[in-house]
């Protein structure tokens, strides 16, 4: 048996490499998009997830080619061009998905880098070695097909990875009211009308609506007007911000609070209207006047979604575990408050984010405050990475709402005279 010549075993040993290359580049990319061209909850990630599918095939179709033309000697001008198309198409995507990667790190990095590396080399080794390029006579019809396909790539990348996140703002509001006061000798009547309105094109997912009324008295009421001096002492001593030029500082106790709805249980859909009433009753001329208040943690239903039970924790149960000190401080309640802590985790609109992104979890907090002192705001939420419970800064706020949809609603309270 004569001996294999050096170029032709070299031609095979990088053929062999450039066709597994290929094949796994083939499974990640049709694994990936697969999901997506199912499962993905937009338009826009079903047209991603389709995008890689074909990547994928592409990529396949390559690696048969190279079997072909290498080992079997039966390649053709048609064989080569599908080759380079097939790396090419990998290229792309493993670019695209760096870029996705960029904002975190995920060991999913090295996969995508793998694929950008190999298809560079595979690239130098098809238009270098195997002069690939001069093999294809419909060069103008490939480039302008290769091309083509870059161009939708790139508008389907720019399109769900920065424009949609702006085009479409989730848009829901929330309102509290008091309704017509009943007094007879011993019961004050106040009913209370809350409502939820979706007037966007974005569905939304709520995480957690609460109430809380508040009774407000002041001790005194003065016939002269009180002095700057004495404001100036309101401000050094209380740190107010409303100052009464004929009554005391207005003193408040929450005398009822509770969830609208059940936390992570209701999706509200665009034109969708929530609306709950009630009736608190509290001893006549206990207060002066009421106030309530209402707040809301949403998330759009489009970029994330529920990925498991809810979990629940009484911190009257077990260890007994304190809220964080944000939790606290953010509502204004003492460290030893007694808390209801709901936990879930949450997946990614598409596939592809989930590869790229961290795994996150909502954690939402509703505050009982303790025998002396209520939270006048009973809500608190975050959206933070898995094993992580920490305070997020207004900058990571605006970017969870950016990019999640993530975000709090407050109705700025109303106000009743008793």
């Amino acid at each position: 048996m004569e001996p294999t010549p050096p170029a032709l075993s070299r031609g095979r040993i990088s053929g062999g490499f450039t066709a597994a290359g290929l094949v796994a580049a083939a499974a990640l990319l049709v694994y990936l998009g697969h999901a997506d061209t199912t499962h993905a909850l937009s338009y826009a990630g079903r047209l991603a997830g389709g995008i890689l599918v074909v990547a994928g095939l592409a990529a396949f179709a390559g690696a048969i080619c190279v079997v072909v033309d290498r080992f079997a000697g039966r390649g053709s001008k048609y064989t080569t061009a599908i080759t380079l198309f097939g790396v090419l198409a990998v290229l792309g995507a493993g670019l695209m998905l760096l870029v996705i990667q960029t904002e975190e790190y995920t060991r999913w990095l090295w996969a995508w880098l793998g694929l950008v590396v190999w298809s560079a080399w595979a690239l130098w080794d098809l238009l270098h070695r195997r002069r690939a390029w001069r093999q294809i006579t419909f060069r103008r019809n490939f480039a302008a097909i290769a091309s083509a396909t870059a161009l939708i790539t790139v508008a389907n990348f720019v399109y769900t990875q920065i424009y949609t996140p702006y085009a479409s703002p989730m848009t829901v509001v929330l309102s509290a009211k008091i309704g017509n006061v009943r007094k007879d000798k011993e019961t004050t009547y106040v009913p209370l009308t809350f409502q939820l309105e979706n007037t966007g094109t974005v569905a939304a997912y709520v995480v957690g609506a609460s109430y809380s009324l508040t009774g407000v008295n002041w001790k005194s009421t003065y016939q002269t007007s009180r002095s700057v001096k004495e404001w100036e002492k309101d401000i050094d001593s209380d740190g107010l911000t409303d100052l009464n030029a004929f009554a005391d500082k207005p003193e408040a106790f929450t005398v009822s609070l509770g969830l609208l709805l059940a936390p992570f249980d209701y999706k509200l859909d665009p034109g969708e209207k929530y609306v709950q009433e009630k009736t608190i009753e509290l001893p006549t001329q206990a207060y002066r006047a009421v106030q309530v208040q209402s707040d809301a943690y949403l998330l759009r239903k489009d970029r994330m979604l529920q990925q498991a039970p809810v979990g629940e924790y009484h911190s009257w149960a077990e260890k007994g575990e304190k809220a964080p000190e944000w939790v606290t401080r953010l509502l204004g309640v003492p460290a030893d408050s007694a808390y209801v802590k709901y936990s879930v985790p949450v997946s990614y609109s598409n596939q592809i984010l989930n590869f790229t992104r961290k795994r996150r979890h909502i954690t939402l907090w509703w505050m009982l405050g303790t025998e002396n002192t209520n939270p006048l705001s009973p809500l608190a939420a975050s959206l933070v990475s898995d094993g992580e419970e920490k305070e997020p800064s207004y900058s990571e706020s605006q970017q969870e709402l950016d990019k999640y949809g993530f975000t709090y609603l407050s109705n700025g309270g109303a106000m009743a005279v008793l």
